[in-house]
């Protein structure tokens, strides 16, 4: 199997956003509508936040350049943000403030 490329690692990390985009939208409208099913929701949630695990940790070294780096911090701050969401979920606390500035690339 080839190595992967930096290029090809920025690509993945984006795509892994993205994913965790549509969850974060998805956890808004249902809060927005009043149509939680939070069982669904922590489902589908976890599912995204191990994707974007499992891509950051198929990062060879060899790919780590500085804006594949950076792209990887930007995307493990969103994943902190979205873990912040399930556990409010969790705990049925689905009022808390929403950090919508963390829903543009930082990166």
């Amino acid at each position: 199997m080839p190595a992967m490329s930096p290029g090809t690692a920025l690509r993945n990390l984006q795509q892994a956003q993205a994913g965790l985009k549509k969850v974060r939208q998805l956890l808004r409208l249902a809060r927005e509508s009043g149509d939680v099913d939070p069982a669904r929701l922590m489902k589908v949630g976890w599912e995204g936040l191990a994707k974007a695990h499992r891509v950051i940790a198929e990062i060879p070294v060899e790919a780590a350049t500085e804006p594949v780096m950076t792209r990887q911090l930007a995307l493990q701050r969103y994943m902190t943000a979205l873990l912040v969401r399930l556990r409010r979920l969790a705990r049925n606390e689905l009022d808390g403030p929403e950090d919508d500035e963390m829903d543009d690339d930082e990166a």
